[in-house]
Formats: C-alpha cells, sequence, structure tokens
C-alpha cells in the first residue's frame, strides 16, 4: 500500500498508508478526531517540484498531502 505524508495546517506532519491521497487524509483527520470523516474533501493540484497537494475540507483549508516514495535512493 503506497505511504502518503500529510500535514495538517495545525500540528506535526505524519506518514500513513492508504490507498490514494483522499484516503490518506481521511485516515488522518479520523485518528485526530477519533470518528470517521464523511464531509468532503477537496485536492488542489500537485506543486511542480515538492508534490505537496492542498487539502480543503468542509470548505476550509485543512492542510496538505504529498505522496512519499519510500524507495529514493541517492545517486552520486
Amino acid at each position: 500500500m503506497p505511504q502518503f505524508e500529510v500535514a495538517p495546517a495545525a500540528g506535526p506532519s505524519t506518514f500513513v498508508r492508504a490507498r490514494d491521497p483522499e484516503d490518506a487524509v481521511r485516515r488522518a483527520v479520523s485518528e485526530a478526531a477519533g470518528a470517521a470523516v464523511n464531509a468532503a474533501l477537496e485536492i488542489g493540484a500537485p506543486e511542480a517540484g515538492s508534490g505537496w497537494m492542498e487539502v480543503s475540507h468542509d470548505g476550509e483549508v485543512w492542510g496538505r498531502v504529498r505522496p512519499r516514495d519510500r524507495m529514493r535512493f541517492r545517486r552520486d
């Protein structure tokens, strides 16, 4: 299952395993609230270079999410 980095506007970023960015945000919000999230989530387009996508929850900016490539290797 892919891994995503979820960064709420208030609070530290966390890593979440999920099927897609929307599922990752729902899991992160559910863990923080302690209940399932049924509200509409809007995920913006990825920023060039960083991959961050803005997330709106109930019409308000909630934070950001981006895919985390666990197999990133440094080649010198």
